[in-house]
């Protein structure tokens, strides 16, 4: 009996993309991942009936993740820190001054990304509509027209398409960047991570069978 001994490092290569691992061929594999394992899931769980909240719930891994690759650093015990900055980058028309931007971001972590992530729902203060086209709509207590700092957020309405679509414009971006080699800095800490994370140089991956006992179904 034959066994296959190919395997797939995204949903459209097999390991043999990373051999040897060029840098167009590692970001190739790179964006297949993001799109098809990410992003098109996402958009596919929109038109799903009550889907489109798991759609947020799945896009909003993006920010943190996305972060890692733009600064060249793990998140490692700094994971609200990277997933702000990550929301800030994809999203950065929130209006208002810096200040409520981060306040924002790092609501947006404790009440929806950990919503999902610790508790499998997001929290309250959350809302999701189509009723507006904003991706986001935050409110937030002012008085005279000036945000209250030590305010807490009133309340943040997401509309799941759009947010999507911000999510997947922001990785059309990037991913253009990084072809293009024009930013020689970007492509330094993109590979410093793919270096780190990738283990690209390990020993193939291991199941702990042998091939016979892996594809006959005997242990």
């Amino acid at each position: 009996m034959r066994y296959q001994t190919k395997y797939f490092v995204s949903p459209s290569f097999t390991h043999e993309k990373l051999e040897p691992p060029f840098l167009r061929d590692v970001i190739d594999v790179f964006e297949d991942r993001m799109r098809h394992w990410l992003i098109a899931p996402a958009k596919q769980l929109l038109d799903v009936q009550h889907g489109d909240v798991a759609a947020v719930a799945l896009a909003i891994n993006y920010f943190e993740g996305i972060e890692i690759y733009i600064t060249g650093e793990d998140s490692d015990r700094k994971s609200k820190a990277f997933f702000c900055r990550g929301f800030m980058r994809v999203f950065p028309g929130i209006s208002g001054p810096v200040e409520l931007q981060q306040k924002i971001a790092e609501t947006l972590y404790d009440l929806l990304r950990c919503g999902f992530a610790h508790d499998a729902l997001f929290r309250k203060r959350i809302h999701f509509s189509t009723a507006r086209p904003e991706p986001i709509l935050v409110t937030w207590p002012r008085k005279n027209g000036v945000f209250l700092p030590d305010g807490d957020m009133e309340s943040a309405v997401i509309n799941p398409r759009s947010f999507v679509a911000g999510v997947e414009r922001h990785l059309d971006s990037y991913v253009r960047k990084l072809k293009s080699k024009g930013e020689p800095d970007l492509l330094s800490k993109f590979k410093a991570i793919v270096d780190l994370k990738w283990g690209l140089t390990d020993a193939p991956p291991a199941v702990g069978l042998s091939e016979q006992e892996f594809w006959g179904g005997s242990t």
